[in-house]
């Protein structure tokens, strides 16, 4: 669908959180997710808007509110009893929503890890979780474990130094 001067678009946020043209085309935030075409709109802009339509990265008209579904607790601990399929699918998609902040993901994430190494234990869902923790930014809970005292001895020449 091709729009033109006067249309309405909005941001689909599942896909990109952001659409800037400068100031003779739209802009677009998670605040501000709907615009309409303006009259000093040029080629160049409307086919940038058309292109990012075809990729779903904007939808003509307004965008329906969706609310962003988080599993509860019960969730997770049905979903961690289901198949190794379905938790890979949940994971890439949890990993991969824009919308759903990054404290939430990790909270959750770590929680279905706590549950999987309390139950089944299985190391290919525990590998695919912690990956997908790993690939998220923000601070994560910190674990304090016991290590051994390292030593390191330097040289340089004939001296020799010992740090610690």
């Amino acid at each position: 669908m091709q729009v033109k001067v006067g249309d309405k678009v909005s941001l689909n946020l599942r896909k990109r959180l952001f659409f800037f043209q400068g100031e003779n085309g739209i802009n677009l935030n998670e605040n501000n997710t709907s615009a309409t075409i303006p009259e000093t709109m040029d080629e160049r802009g409307l086919s940038q808007i058309n292109r990012s339509l075809i990729l779903g990265e904007l939808i003509v008209g307004s965008i329906p509110e969706i609310p962003v579904v988080v599993p509860k607790d019960d969730d997770i601990i049905i979903l961690m009893n289901k198949g190794k399929l379905a938790i890979d699918d949940f994971v890439y998609n949890l990993r991969e929503d824009k919308v759903i902040k990054s404290e939430k993901k990790i909270e959750k994430f770590e929680r279905m890890l706590e549950l999987e190494k309390s139950n089944k234990n299985r190391k290919s869902v525990i590998a695919k979780i912690e990956f997908a923790l790993s690939k998220i930014g923000g601070a994560s809970q910190v674990m304090e474990t016991d290590q051994e005292k390292i030593e390191i001895k330097l040289t340089s020449g004939t001296e020799e130094e010992t740090t610690e």
